[in-house]
């Protein structure tokens, strides 16, 4: 046999490489800084007339050096003007750009008025529609005024019924005189008040004064049917007192000098100090102030008789089953699971009933304990529960799996509704060689012995009870005397015991009673959780930017603070919590909110890395957990 020749490696002919590199030469540049993406988003959907709003445009790409088109505007729409602000990252040696610019705009005329697709560098944006109407008498009547609040309760003008949720809106007007104050939400009796999403703040123009807004989205449920009165929402607050309308004392020589100084003429200085180099604290504290809305009245509507068993007022109803996305393979004697999704708009997960599923003929049914949750988009509430099943075929063929249809109310049209999943017809395949169930199956039941060999059993069977039960008569006439004087003597012995640990516990009733305190204390306490070892939990969470397991160790955290009632959601947390529902909302809006961005979970951790400070005022269910408001420093 002829051996291979060993020829050097630099003498093989080496394939060039240009073709390769010109083809990721021709990948980077297509993938390159030329793909660019245009948005458009307005700062809300409802608008007065004479208000000004903000639409904002983004780019980012090529395109971001581009100035949008905004002559489609100017038919329904005036431009007040206009700022940008651009943002440059730089992550794994890739840079990105991103500009944005933000159009004040004022419509003129009243409807709904559409924001067209507008092109930046070559791109378009999405169409846009928001609403405008006039304003509420109450704004108008209130125009004028340094701080006023407007609320209203957006049910369309249709019915409202029991455990329905009310969407309620809560706006703050305020001019330049606010330094400092706090805004409260109402506590209506019979109703749960519910905080959505977070506050939006812009501005107004309202009677030609110009106002900073802060808008905040609720939800009420009546709890109820009869009257509903819905309490005003209250501000408490300073605002700045003019300088002429207070004497002032003579001059010091310092303060004439500061006043003589070229600080003297800057309006930033003079309007922060208040005229005087003493500071806004001293010269002037501001004047107290308390501000409220009106009140709103409403008629809540019992349960209709022709609603079903399930009552579930709401907005729309779906019912999501995992099988859809990826069917079941059935074998005999393998557990399959199968998740059944029900999600009610303008209802929480608590509302939410649980499904009633029985097991179809040659299935055993297992679930398991249904999960509830709820989330919002900042201006309406979804509640989600679902509910797992494990299956187990236990014989092979056609497996038919009913459907499962949900009865609720649809508060849109008013009327009753249903919402099902389709019934399944599945093929159980036989077990697989050598598991657990195929053994089963193959070993013989007792009953397919032959007849002979059962009856000789049964014969050998009642000898053997004979001759034992024969037996034992004749030991028991053999010793009864000494089974009776044994009896007698255990049973003097258990009395003499008693009395004697008797005697003992009323000499030492203290050691008896602290002996028994120690151990209760010590069952009670094993069945929480340690609360160290959540916080090292939470801690570790937060550092991974775990969002799962951040919700999971808040929730354990809690309930080593109320065991007995403990919260089960991130919203009763933060109702039972004195700091920390900034953070709160923020891990919520992440897990649930629609195009939610990445979460950092550094913010939470510095928050609760002390554990939770209970709040020190008792007896307010409907406390929404809202912290001071400071708009001057915003």
């Amino acid at each position: 046999m002829n051996s291979r020749p060993n020829i050097p490696m630099q003498n093989r002919r080496r394939k060039p490489l240009w073709p390769a590199s010109l083809l990721a030469l021709l990948l980077m540049l297509a993938a390159g800084p030329g793909a660019s993406a245009v948005r458009a988003m307005l700062d809300r959907d409802t608008v007065y007339m004479g208000d000004t709003f903000t639409l904002t445009i983004e780019s980012d790409g090529q395109s971001s050096n581009r100035q949008p088109d905004l002559a489609p505007l100017e038919k329904d729409f005036e431009v007040l003007g206009t700022s940008t602000r651009t943002q440059v990252s730089i992550f794994n040696g890739r840079r990105s750009d991103k500009r944005q610019w933000h159009v004040q705009l004022q419509p003129r005329h009243l409807g709904l008025l559409h924001i067209p697709s507008l092109s930046v560098g070559g791109q378009q944006t999405a169409p846009l529609e928001l609403k405008i109407t006039e304003p509420p008498q109450q704004t108008a009547a209130q125009a004028g005024r340094h701080v006023f609040i407007e609320t209203e309760t957006d049910t369309a003008g249709k019915p409202v019924y029991v455990q329905q949720q009310i969407p309620y809106t809560v706006r703050l007007f305020y001019d330049d005189r606010l330094q400092e104050g706090e805004l409260s939400a109402p506590e209506p009796d019979n109703a749960v008040v519910e905080r959505l999403g977070k506050e939006n703040r812009y501005d107004t123009v309202r009677n030609g004064r110009q106002y900073h807004v802060i808008e905040r989205n609720y939800v009420i449920s009546p709890e109820k049917s009869g009257s509903l009165h819905i309490p005003p929402a209250l501000f408490r607050g300073r605002i700045t007192v003019p300088q002429q309308q207070r004497t002032r004392p003579a001059r010091s020589p310092l303060e004439e000098f500061l006043n003589n100084s070229p600080f003297a003429n800057d309006p930033f200085f003079r309007n922060r100090l208040g005229g005087s180099p003493f500071g806004n604290a001293f010269a002037n504290p501001g004047q107290p102030i308390t501000v409220r809305s009106s009140a709103i009245d409403m008629t809540i509507k019992p349960r209709p008789a022709t609603a079903s068993h399930n009552w579930l007022p709401a907005e729309a109803v779906t019912l999501t089953d995992s099988w859809t996305e990826n069917p079941p393979q059935l074998k005999v004697g393998e557990p399959v699971s199968r998740t059944i999704t029900i999600q009610a708009k303008g209802l929480s997960g608590s509302q939410i009933p649980e499904l009633a599923i029985t097991a179809p003929a040659g299935v055993r049914l297992y679930p398991e304990a249904p999960t509830q949750e709820n989330r919002t988009d900042g201006t309406t509430i979804y509640g989600v529960r679902s509910q797992t099943l494990s299956y187990i075929p236990s014989a092979q063929g056609t497996l038919d799996i009913p459907a499962i249809t949900l009865d609720w109310w649809d508060t849109r049209h008013d009327k009753a509704a249903h919402t099902a999943l389709p019934a399944w017809q599945l093929n159980v395949l036989p077990s697989a060689p050598g598991s657990a169930s195929e053994t089963q199956a193959a070993t013989p039941p007792a009953t397919a012995q032959p007849a002979t060999t059962a009856n000789a059993d049964d014969t050998e069977a009642a000898q053997a009870d004979h001759s034992l039960a024969a037996t034992i008569h004749d030991v028991m006439q053999t010793t009864r005397p000494w089974l009776i004087a044994g009896g007698v003597s255990l049973l003097a012995l258990v009395i003499l015991l008693t009395m004697l640990a008797r005697r003992a516990r009323q000499r030492h009733p203290a050691t008896a009673s602290a002996s028994k305190k120690p151990g209760l204390q010590t069952s009670g306490h094993s069945k929480q959780p340690n609360r160290k070892s959540v916080l090292r939990e939470l801690e570790n969470a937060c550092a991974a930017n775990d969002r799962q397991a951040a919700v999971r160790a808040l929730l354990s955290l809690g309930q080593t603070y109320w065991p007995d009632d403990a919260p089960h959601s991130l919203g009763a947390l933060a109702a039972r919590i004195e700091k920390g529902q900034v953070q709160l909302r923020e891990l919520d809006h992440s897990l649930y909110a629609a195009g939610a961005t990445a979460w950092n979970g550094a913010t939470l951790w510095n928050a609760f890395r002390h554990g939770l400070q209970e709040k020190k005022a008792a007896g307010q269910p409907h406390d929404d957990g809202l912290g001071p408001l400071y708009p001057n420093s915003l």
